[in-house]
């Protein structure tokens, strides 16, 4: 199996930013968003630190462009942005940056010490940035403007509930919440065991599910299968052929759409998740994504969030992440639970073929036919596999 970039995004950006043919571009991202996709370059130009472009294929319109627009603003066909001008958070650049960050804080009654950093980001929906404050550490979410009173109503809902959140600091209208640090420890940094870390998730799942709240969770699965196809497809100029068509066949024997009918967190994994002195969960982190919704899309995320996280975990320290992903399969794996994990690492299987990693492409499609097929012992993969390609 083989894929290449989308070369249209490359020369689009190329064009652009009228780069020489020798500057490299490197993919870093991409990830469906409106009618298209967000994709994210490295660009390096001779004698100069890199940059981070976005070029945007969604089609949606945004209340102000802060970079180069193909089409108008009232019909865009193509946008791009240089990292932190994101279009969809207009919080993020300025809360990026000391000077303009000290005045957004000090609004919110936040002091810090140090400038903000950002340690995680998705174009067009979120950023995460950490800053230093005195005794402690402060975190900001920065979210497109309109999802902020969602997003801040659905966290006090779920601890008024009993869900154990961080508190909730502060928030303005231009898309900024500010959250404490959360109790416990990151499960990342524990030494918890599989199986009672198991037991916890159902613990917070049964806990979450009976939350009120009426917005659906932002999963949209179906919508990522289909996504994951048609790239598939769009590189190849054909429908996809082989295993990775194979893997789309079972995925869409199980698939199973039911109407939401329980609150589920939306993104569920152990990398989401504080726990106490006692293993027990402490802290939830990321509900954005949380609403209604189907279980088993949480049941999926975390399975293939364990596999990945497996697969991407050192030999030599390996063996209770897979003991994890094992258990998550033997707890939850019904057939729909594993069409809609399979489902997420044939997008790691496309992302990493995208990055030009064409063995890492492989080993994820190994995992992801082995989390279709309960016959089959979730592990890290065989180079003498013969599936393999």
């Amino acid at each position: 199996m083989t894929l290449s970039i989308a070369a249209g995004e490359v020369e689009l950006l190329r064009d652009a930013l009228d780069l020489a043919a020798d500057v490299p571009v490197a993919l870093l991202s991409r990830e469906p968003f409106g009618d298209g996709a967000i994709a994210g370059f490295e660009v390096t130009p001779p004698d100069a630190a890199p940059l981070t472009y976005f070029v945007d294929t969604s089609g949606r319109v945004v209340a102000e462009e802060t970079g180069m627009l193909l089409g108008s603003p009232a019909a865009p066909e193509c946008r791009i942005w240089v990292h932190p001008a994101d279009p969809y958070l207009p919080a993020l650049a300025p809360a990026a940056f000391s000077q303009a960050a000290e005045t957004l804080l000090a609004r919110l009654g936040v002091s810090a010490t140090a400038p903000p950093r950002i340690v995680g980001y998705r174009a067009g929906r979120r950023a995460v940035l950490r800053i230093d404050v005195a005794g402690g550490v402060r975190w900001i979410k920065v979210v497109p403007p309109q999802r902020v009173d969602r997003i801040v109503g659905t966290h006090r809902r779920l601890a008024d509930a009993g869900i154990p959140m961080a508190d909730l600091v502060g928030w303005s209208s231009d898309g900024l919440i500010v959250l404490d640090q959360a109790r416990g420890t990151g499960a990342p940094d524990v030494v918890w065991r599989p199986s009672a870390l198991l037991d916890a998730v159902d613990g917070l799942r049964a806990a979450l599910a009976v939350v009120e709240v009426e917005h659906p969770a932002r999963v949209g699965l179906a919508e990522r299968r289909d996504w994951y196809a048609a790239r598939f497809r769009e590189a190849t100029g054909a429908d996809p052929v082989g295993r990775v068509a194979a893997v789309f066949d079972e995925v869409a024997k199980a698939w199973r759409d039911d109407e939401p009918r329980a609150t589920i967190h939306g993104d569920l994994h152990f990398g989401q998740l504080f726990l106490d002195d006692a293993g027990r969960i402490s802290g939830l982190i990321d509900v954005d994504t949380t609403g209604r919704g189907d279980p088993d899309d949480d049941a999926a995320a975390f399975i293939a969030h364990a596999v990945a996280s497996a697969y991407l975990t050192p030999e030599d320290r390996d063996a209770r992440v897979w003991e994890l992903a094992r258990g998550a399969l033997s707890r939850w794996g019904s057939a729909p639970v594993r069409a809609r994990a399979a489902t997420l690492l044939l997008g790691q299987v496309l992302g990493a073929q995208e990055r030009g990693n064409p063995e890492c492409a492989d080993d994820l499609l190994t995992l992801a036919e082995a989390a279709l097929d309960p016959a089959i012992e979730v592990g890290r993969p065989d180079a003498s596999d013969p599936r393999r390609t």
